[in-house]
């Protein structure tokens, strides 16, 4: 498939566009707004990315000219009806937040960008190609595609992308175009370790508190083959820590001996009650994800929920069963 042919097709119907990202946005999806603003802009395009929720603090290096613009319910947008959107890391218009409902009535088109399952019906119209390691890894081959070099601040902002959504390169979506791509990123002055230091060695006090109290609500499950975790609004007042910065410890359990699976029970204050799934080799839990409306990877998916904290809980544990049957 030539995934270009739709971008190429949607680029030259439209001139003027709006760039979101999914909700708690994260370092891929970051990181691949940054730099296709620049290609936007390269093209003689009029671009904004438009969040619905704040840049994590540790995440801010990210977008250093504060490109970023968080949505609030007065916020107004000259000429709002000349937009069409790009809607970047996710497969659903309405994941990218509060910002949907503001634009979803006036824009002219959605595209989405993205990697992850679930998005099937989409395929043919978009540019999702599931077997990319990140969105930025799309990005970053977009601009090789269109043979344009992106600056410092637009490789530092891919790399960041490309470590975090493979965890480091070590995921099975990490193939050798990731690390082509990779290698040209630091060709252009970008330090691996400073990337690295940047969004794995800087937490605060209130971060690791939070993470502490998660840890003293492990479930051990099926013979120790899977944990479960939660993350509360309660837990979330107590630290006064990030609610994104709590959902990055699902990927803890998986360092121990025997585990296969790790599940987050997760809510932030006054939002839905969701669900994020890890496995190792074939455990496949996009299916889960998207028999319940959500979607993700294979070995890395989640979905929101319409039950309460405990009622959830026991459903994804029972779903999970199926692999220790």
């Amino acid at each position: 498939m030539d995934y270009f042919v739709n971008l190429k097709n949607y680029l030259n119907t439209y001139d003027r566009f709006i760039i979101s990202t999914h909700e708690s946005p994260d370092p891929d999806g970051l990181g691949a707004e940054i730099a296709f603003k620049e290609f936007l802009l390269k093209l003689g395009k009029h671009a904004l990315i438009i969040n619905s929720d704040p840049t994590p603090s540790k995440f801010s290096f990210i977008d250093p000219d504060n490109e970023i613009i968080i949505f609030n319910e007065n916020m107004k947008i000259d000429n709002l009806n000349d937009f069409a959107v790009f809607v970047l890391d996710t497969n659903d218009f309405d994941n990218i937040g509060k910002t949907y409902h503001h634009i979803k009535e006036s824009i002219r088109d959605v595209f989405i960008i993205d990697h992850h399952e679930g998005g099937q019906d989409k395929i043919k119209t978009n540019f999702i190609k599931v077997e990319a390691s990140s969105t930025s890894e799309i990005i970053g081959n977009t601009l090789q595609h269109f043979g344009i070099i992106p600056s410092f601040k637009a490789a530092q902002a891919l790399y960041a992308g490309i470590v975090f959504d493979t965890g480091c390169f070590k995921y099975p979506k990490t193939s050798p175009v990731t690390f082509v791509l990779a290698a040209q990123l630091v060709s252009l002055g970008v330090k691996p370790y400073e990337i690295y230091q940047q969004i794995y060695e800087n937490n605060s006090l209130e971060v690791f508190r939070l993470r502490a109290l998660m840890l003293s609500t492990m479930e051990v499950h099926f013979g120790g083959k899977l944990i479960l975790l939660k993350l509360t609004p309660e837990m979330i007042k107590e630290t006064n820590a990030p609610f994104s910065e709590g959902e990055v410890n699902i990927n803890l359990p998986l360092s121990i001996q025997g585990v296969v699976a790790s599940v987050l029970v997760k809510q932030d204050a006054g939002g839905p009650v969701k669900v994020s799934m890890r496995t190792k080799g074939n455990l496949d839990v996009a299916q889960i994800a998207i028999a319940n409306g959500g979607g993700g990877h294979k070995n890395a998916a989640g979905y929101k929920s319409p039950y309460d904290f405990e009622t959830t809980k026991m459903k994804v544990l029972e779903e999970m069963s199926r692999f220790f049957k």
